[in-house]
């Protein structure tokens, strides 16, 4: 009986993702299969659709909807939650090698900017406006040049050929070329995802901020200074401090927040 009703279920699943080749299961209304395979494509879809509309726009719709269809079709997703089915199309299509791909190099990147919004959106990170010390507007830290310096809120440095930061579905297609670009994202003590078009050098800072967030070894401006001046041939530890300095105050101007 178990195993009947397993070969039942392959059947099923089976039909499901490939009805034009694989058998109707046995006993079951072809009407009733069409209505399950409908609405569970739909849901995948819709997923898919909500996480990445600027992709879905800036594609040819032919070739969307084919990237939906397969995804549904080849990829076995090991969990229901509409955020890793939608990092699950991410992988698939970055690791697809279809010709019609190569108009598109861009696509990955804009996948996984846009999975990163809603990453940022869903981290279980504690809100910053219930940490204590958290420092919004105070623009003296930066003289303090030994004080440790903390992110009071989850954030994100990213790096792209391509400026898909920039992109919207307004966007035109025929407008798209390549262009290095740095971002931060965050989310705010709003719990709202903010993204910020950066300097390389502040996606820097973020990354070095945040890395000594996970050994508890929290930078200072000097310690940070002492770091670019060794990656930076040529640049003196004043000039160094003073980069710092601007680029983690325009962070704040922009509504990053840090722990004071």
């Amino acid at each position: 009986m178990l195993r009947d009703f397993q070969q039942t279920q392959a059947e099923f699943t089976h039909w499901l993702r490939q009805p034009d080749v694989a058998p109707l299961p046995v006993g079951i209304l072809p009407a009733r299969m069409h209505t399950y395979r409908e609405l569970l494509l739909n849901n995948v879809t819709n997923f898919v659709d909500i996480t990445f509309p600027v992709a879905k726009a800036l594609l040819p719709e032919p070739l969307w909807q084919h990237l939906c269809s397969h995804f549904f079709a080849d990829y076995r997703c090991q969990s229901p939650y509409f955020y890793d089915i939608s990092l699950h199309f991410r992988e698939f299509v970055r690791a697809l090698d279809w010709p019609e791909l190569a108009n598109f190099p861009w696509l990955t990147e804009l996948l996984h900017y846009e999975w990163m919004e809603l990453a940022a959106d869903i981290a279980e990170e504690p809100n910053p406006s219930v940490v204590a010390d958290c420092v919004l507007a105070d623009e003296s830290r930066w003289e303090r040049l030994d004080a440790p310096i903390q992110l009071a809120m989850p954030a994100w440095p990213l790096a792209y050929q391509w400026p898909v930061a920039s992109w919207s579905v307004e966007t035109d297609p025929a407008d798209l070329h390549a262009q290095a670009q740095a971002v931060v994202l965050w989310r705010n003590c709003d719990d709202e995802v903010r993204s910020l078009v950066v300097e390389p050098l502040t996606a820097w800072l973020v990354e070095r901020i945040q890395l000594g967030g996970q050994t508890l070894q929290h930078p200072t401006l000097n310690s940070l200074a002492d770091e670019l001046v060794t990656a930076s041939p040529g640049v003196s530890h004043e000039q160094a401090l003073a980069a710092c300095q601007r680029v983690l105050l325009q962070l704040q101007h922009g509504g990053l927040a840090f722990l004071g």
